[in-house]
Formats: C-alpha cells, structure tokens, sequence
C-alpha cells in the first residue's frame, strides 16, 4: 500500500477520525470512573469502618462491665476487702466470675488471684479451679502491675493450672488484665484476668470486608497485632512500611495510598484499650468492575473498530475506484491507444470528471480524424497529378523551355497559356499546405480559366465578383477549381454561344463567408438534384469519432465521386480520369474537415437553366 495514493491517505485519515476519538472517550472515560470508583469506595469504607470501630467500642465497654463486676457486688468486695477465707467467700468468689464469664457470650475463661491468701481461681467453661498457697500467674501478673492493660491476641493458656480432659482446646483469644485495688487507696487486693475469643472481633469484623480480596488490621498502641487473618502476625508487632506512629495515635482517622492500594483508619479508644481499625484494599480488586467494563469497551471496540475498517475499506475503495479506473484509462491512451472505451458509472464528481475527460478524448480524437481526413483527402485530389507525373520537374523545365520558344518566335499568346498550365502546376503539386488563402484560389481558378478559355475559344463569359475583405480567408486547397471544372465537363453547351460562369464572394454574416459559382449551362435533373444535395449533406455531417473508420474513407470518397458520374444530363458520363480525386462531395467533405464550424453546400438550379453552388463556411476574419 504505497502512502502517495489518495486511497491510501482516505482509509488512514478515516481510522485515525474514528480510532482515535473512541480511544480517547475509553481512557477518558475510564479514568473518571477510576476516580469516582475510588472516591465512592473511600467514602463508603469509611462509614463502614466507622460503625465496626463503634462496634468494637461497645465490645470493648461490655468488657469493661464485665470486669467492674467484682466492685459492684458489694458483699463479695467486702469481704474481699476484710480477707475472709471461708467457703462461703470461695462460693462468693465463683458466682463473681461465672457472672464474668456469661457477661458475654466470647468470654473463655476467667482468672483471679488473691493476694492475702495467695490463692488463683480460674473458672473455665463454668468449673472452678484454685490453686493454694500459690504465686500469681507470672504474665498475667505482668500485664496488671501497669493497670488495667489488653493483652494481645495469644493462644490461651491454663494460667499455671494442670491442664484437664474437660477443658476445650486452646483458642486464640485476648485477655483483659485488671488489678483490683482497695478503694479509695491503691492497695492492690488481687488481680482478675478474663480471656475472651478473638471470634468476639471477628463477628465484627467480618462485616467490614472480603477476606479473599481485602485485609483488615486491628492493632493497639504499641504496634502490635490483635486481629488479622494470618494468625502467624498475631499478638507480634505489624511489620508494614505504611504503619507509622502517627497512624497508632488516639482519635485518628482517614485514608491514604501506599502501594497500589488504598487504607482507610480508625482509631478506637475506650477506658481500657486504644487501638486503630486499619482497612487495606488492593486497587486490582477495587477495579475489577473497571477493568470489567474496560474489557467490554474493549471487546466493543475491537468490533466497532473492524466495522469501522470495512466500512473505511468499502467507503475508501467505491470513492477511489472511479479514480482509479480512470488512471488506467490515461494510461492507455498515454500509451497510444486513443480509441479507449471510458465507461462511467457514478454520477458524483468523479463520475463528471470523467465525463469530461470522455469528452475532452472525443474531441481530440475528433481533431485527429478531422486532420487526418482533410490531409488524406488532399491527397487523394492530388493522386491522379501525381500518377500522371513522369518527372514533374522535367515538366516544369519543359514548360519553361516550350515558353521561351514562343516568345523567340514572336508568340505572347502561347506564353500566357504555357504560364497558366505553370502556375497550376506548381499550386496543385509543389506546395505542400493543405489551405491557402481565398485569393490564393482565386489566383488558381484565373489559370485554369485561361486555359479553358483557350479551349473553348468565345464560348463562354467569365465574371468575377470577389469582396476585397474576403480574399484573406483561410479555406481548403482546390476549393473553387473543382466546382469550376464541374461547369466546362457537365453544364458548357459547346454548340452555342453565351456560356456564362458567374463567381463571387461576400459575407453572407459578420463570420460567415459565402461562395457562389453560378452557370447558365445545361442544369440537373429535379430527381438527381435532390439525390445530389442529400449525399451533400450526408458529407457534411458530423464527423465520426472511431478511429477506425479513417481507414474506408477515401475509398468512400472515391465512391461517392463515382456515382457524381450520372447525375448530370449531358448524356455523356465524364470518364473515370475527370472524376478522379475530384467533386463536389470531396469539397464538401474537406470543407466540414477544415473548420469546427459546421459549412454547407447547397446546388440549385437557375432559371431558366443552368446550375448553382453556394457555398457558407463560418470563418474567421484571418488576414494573411
């Protein structure tokens, strides 16, 4: 596909009007649906992550409940306070904590330690367990020396007691670790610790995102993992580059960018715990219904973009191939074939542009045959001279000597007439033109009539009627003569005299020439005159354009002259050397060849006898 054709340039210019605007509407489009995807999601996650953080808040406060249970139950305070060790003290201690331990329904075991008596109890699935003259479970101990602290999600433990066939396998919880003090003093009485199940934040949780696609942290003040899906993080510091201390502060929240994927925080701070809500969304989830709708745009795309091509293809190929039909139509006749059938089938401008040029070959073609036929039929008036001619310069030289003798012997008359057959000579054979001048015709019909005078001595008057402004005129060679000749072999009464032959010239219009030769001779037949003028006519009319009837014409001219022979009265046919090359129908033709004006012949006859040519040729007024 060279990129110099226009069909070429068409398709490319078409794809890129359509490709590339619907390509940009796709990227546009889809990067303002990216936007408003992210803005919508942000926006949703955060009333989402805001309502599991007052979740977690109320968890969080029943807890707190929950543990204040050993102060609100004043008669078990007391003698706590007062240090009873009876069983009705330990049945006091155990209704406390069972209460504890169906506060809430995730609540898994329940530790307390009493410091006077140094006795643990540690109630699990609704048995107690003690353990006397024991020392204080030494992590949990740990946790309760800095005040009421959440320790981090772990697997649970039996606090130091022997593990039983009746206890349930260890869970992932996070415990609750609370000092009891001696109000108002800060006497610490004891400790309580109540593990609940990490499932406590996991029913929360799970409302707050997918886990397949998302990830959800919750993390307390110092870093370190309280709930995650990938249970080897919990209760370990969160190592995560986006994780900053910023981010791990009281009453924050928002949302931030790291790493393809979007975070939206919450801080959850209540009276025992300060932890942050971290919500992690990967944008290749976040996009998927984008990526979705990208695929289908895509997908329409590539449809649209095939129909868009065939129709550019199709669009491109009916537009261009008019074009290039009429390229291969130049080629041609560049090549010389002139005679090329354009045929045009659109009506658009191509299909005019073609008209045209179909029209502008005619013309040309018309031209050609028109030049062709007008030199050929010079020629072929020219051809009977030129058979006669044995060496038509020996005939010249000959003339020229016989002249030279009359005038030694004292005969001027016979010089003039040896002159005359000269000059005809030389305008007939050696001037090469095709036209020449009115005059120049004029000229040549005075020498013929010189020789024809002395012929037919006294038997015939000569007028000539000539308008000066027309013998500059421009008209086929041996226009007049064979007209003139027609009167001497067809119309001169040779009996009788007062043979008159009358030719003149004048402006028939402003641009028309007219040409009469009128004799008094002896006329045409009524039947022959009509027959005469049609193929008169016939000759005139407009010339052929193919080519290859060029090739019969002179033949047809030859023919035409042949059946000239009998449309006179004399009786007596003029022989085939006085036709030859010669009559009216070669003028005729010669005239219609010579101009692209249309010419007319009309004979009539003049009363009381004798013949009229006339003669319109629409010309120029040309000076020499």
């Amino acid at each position: 596909m060279r990129w110099n054709r226009i069909r070429t340039k068409l398709i490319t210019l078409l794809l890129i009007a359509t490709i590339v605007p619907t390509m940009s509407t796709m990227v546009i489009t889809y990067i303002n649906n990216y936007q408003s995807l992210q803005e919508r999601t942000l926006e949703e996650n955060k009333k989402l992550i805001y309502q599991g953080k007052h979740n977690l808040q109320n968890m969080l406060h029943d807890l707190n409940q929950s543990s204040l249970f050993v102060y609100t139950n004043f008669e078990f305070f007391k003698m706590l306070e007062r240090g009873y060790d009876d069983t009705y003290m330990e049945a006091q201690a155990y209704a406390v904590m069972q209460n504890i331990e169906s506060s809430m329904r995730h609540v898994h075991q329940v530790y307390m330690y009493r410091n006077e008596v140094k006795r643990a109890i540690l109630v699990a699935q609704s048995l107690p367990h003690r353990k006397y003259e024991s020392e204080p479970y030494e992590p949990a101990a740990n946790y309760a020396k800095q005040g009421i602290q959440i320790q981090p999600t772990y697997r649970s433990e039996t606090y130091g007691f022997a593990p039983s066939t009746q206890w349930k396998p260890s869970v992932p919880v996070f415990t609750l670790h609370r000092p009891i003090y001696k109000v108002p003093s800060t006497k610490e009485l004891g400790m309580l610790s109540i593990d609940v199940k990490l499932e406590a934040i996991s029913e929360i949780t799970d409302q707050l995102y997918e886990k397949d696609k998302e990830q959800l942290y919750i993390v307390d003040q110092n870093g370190l993992v309280l709930y995650t899906d990938d249970e080897t993080l919990l209760g370990k510091p969160l190592q995560k580059p986006w994780l900053s201390d910023s981010l791990l502060t009281a009453e924050t929240k928002g949302n931030f960018e790291h790493d393809n994927a979007l975070y939206v925080h919450e801080s959850i701070d209540s009276p025992i715990a300060q932890w942050t809500l971290v919500k992690e969304m990967p944008k290749k989830y976040l996009l998927q219904n984008t990526n979705r709708t990208l695929m289908f745009n895509m997908a329409l795309l590539s449809i649209s973009t095939l129909i868009i091509i065939g129709a550019t293809l199709w669009i491109s190929i009916r537009i261009t191939k008019p074009i290039a039909q009429l390229m291969r139509y130049m080629n041609q006749i560049q090549a010389g074939k002139m005679n090329v059938n354009i045929q045009v089938d659109s009506h658009d401008e191509i299909g005019m542009m073609s008209k045209r040029f179909r029209d502008m070959m005619k013309t040309i073609n018309d031209l050609i045959v028109q030049e062709y036929k007008l030199e050929l039929a010079n020629k072929t008036n020219q051809l009977k001279a030129l058979q006669a001619q044995i060496n038509p310069h020996f005939m010249n030289n000959a003339l020229q000597s016989i002249g030279t003798l009359a005038l030694k012997h004292d005969a001027p008359h016979i010089y003039s007439l040896l002159s005359a057959v000269a000059k005809m000579m030389r305008y007939s054979m050696y001037n090469n033109e095709s036209t020449a001048s009115l005059r120049e015709e004029v000229d040549h019909v005075k020498a013929y009539l010189q020789l024809q005078g002395q012929r037919f001595e006294h038997a015939f008057e000569v007028e000539l009627a000539i308008d000066p402004s027309t013998l500059s005129v421009i008209v086929p060679k041996m226009t007049l003569q064979p007209i003139v000749e027609n009167y001497f072999k067809h119309g001169l009464d040779r009996t009788v005299q007062g043979g008159l032959l009358r030719i003149t010239s004048r402006w028939h219009a402003s641009d028309t020439l007219e040409i009469s030769v009128q004799d008094n001779g002896f006329g045409i037949a009524p039947d022959k005159l009509t027959l005469l003028n049609e193929k008169l006519q016939a000759a005139g009319a407009p010339v052929p354009t193919k080519r290859s009837t060029i090739m019969y014409e002179p033949n047809h001219l030859l023919s035409n002259q042949e059946e000239e022979k009998s449309l006179y009265m004399d009786g007596d046919a003029p022989s085939e050397e006085s036709v030859s090359g010669i009559g009216l129908i070669n003028v005729m033709t010669r005239l219609q060849l010579f101009n692209s004006y249309p010419a007319s012949m009309q004979v009539e006859a003049v009363v009381p006898h004798g013949t009229s040519v006339k003669i319109l040729l629409k010309v120029g007024r040309e000076t020499e």
